[in-house]
């Protein structure tokens, strides 16, 4: 009896030592797993954040565009309570009336005479270029 026991023993120690050694590699697989939870928990955390804002854009949108609509069915009801302007009649040239004559008593004042065209690309000094002859003029060659 006393072998039989210590043969159970013996046997019980070589299990709990192979379950040891088995939870070892399970540990590795379980903190892998735990890391890719982690991120997907973070990834999926992003994406429902971003749904949120998108739903909030829609709502918003919506808002404005029934503000629009609003907006536009008042326009369209002013507009059907507003009456056509008058015809205005295409005026006659002829009926136009003029400009009073001038009077007769002073004749118009007679326009200045206009300075010679000078041409800049000609040589200074000649006819189509002239320069006064003036005291302390570089350009007159004094």
């Amino acid at each position: 009896m006393k072998a039989l026991t210590s043969m159970k023993s013996v046997m019980a120690l070589v299990m709990g030592m192979a379950l040891f050694a088995g939870c070892d590699q399970s540990k590795e697989e379980l903190d892998k797993t735990k890391v890719e939870l982690a991120k997907a928990t973070a990834e999926r955390d992003l994406m429902k954040g971003q749904i949120d804002k998108a739903t909030q854009d829609a709502k918003d949108a919506q808002t404005k565009l029934t503000d629009a609509e609003n907006k536009l069915k008042e326009a369209d009801a002013k507009l059907a309570t507003c009456q056509p302007a008058a015809a205005v009649p295409p005026v006659d040239p002829k009926a136009v009336a003029k400009p009073a004559a001038k009077p007769a008593g002073k004749p118009a004042a007679k326009a200045a005479p206009l300075a010679p065209k000078q041409d800049a690309s000609a040589p200074v000094g000649s006819q189509t270029n002239a320069v006064k002859v003036a005291p302390g003029n570089a350009a007159a060659g004094m």
